[in-house]
């Protein structure tokens, strides 16, 4: 009798310990993340034809490397950028022509760009944990109002929230 109850006891302890067991928490392709900002470059005397930024580079403010999700210097009629999750802007140095002289300083044409934004976060599951969903609420081209030379011509927000990732968000007209 005694030999049935322990080993009962180890069946159901053996039992209870794997059904507690999950699947590993993996974060499958395709889940949802946080999303990049679509940008479009567009023709400022025909606004419905898009325009390549030649040898267009982005740089966020404040740092020292230029943003990866595209090739730098390359020309360009569409982009992604990266938005900061726990902020409510993010400003990037978008330069048109961009090269560098002998000594290795920036000599295209250089604007300041700042996207102010309202942040949510969404839970997606146990493996993705949080992805961030930014709201558009401005664009603002020299947001210090200090460069006269621009070479962006207007900014339009075409869709406040920044989701899906494959539809533009912000036309920019040069």
């Amino acid at each position: 009798m005694k030999k049935r109850f322990f080993l009962l006891a180890i069946l159901t302890l053996t039992g209870a310990i794997f059904s507690a067991c999950e699947k590993d928490d993996i974060c499958p392709e395709g889940s949802g993340t946080t999303p990049y900002l679509h940008i479009g470059f567009f023709d400022i005397t025909d606004q419905d034809v898009p325009k390549s930024v030649t040898r267009l580079r982005a740089v966020g403010l404040g740092q020292n490397i230029t943003v990866g999700t595209f090739s730098d210097r390359t020309s360009q009629n569409e982009i992604t950028l990266p938005l900061k999750n726990y902020e409510n802007a993010t400003s990037f140095y978008l330069i048109n022509d961009s090269a560098d002289d002998a000594n290795g300083v920036e000599t295209g044409d250089v604007d300041l760009v700042e996207f102010n934004y309202q942040t949510n976060e969404v839970f997606i599951s146990r493996g993705c944990g949080y992805a961030v969903n930014y709201i558009l609420n401005q664009v603002v081209n020299d947001p210090e109002g200090v460069d006269s030379s621009q070479w962006i011509r207007a900014l339009e927000v075409v869709k406040s929230s920044v989701q899906p990732q494959d539809t533009l968000h912000v036309k920019i007209y040069h």
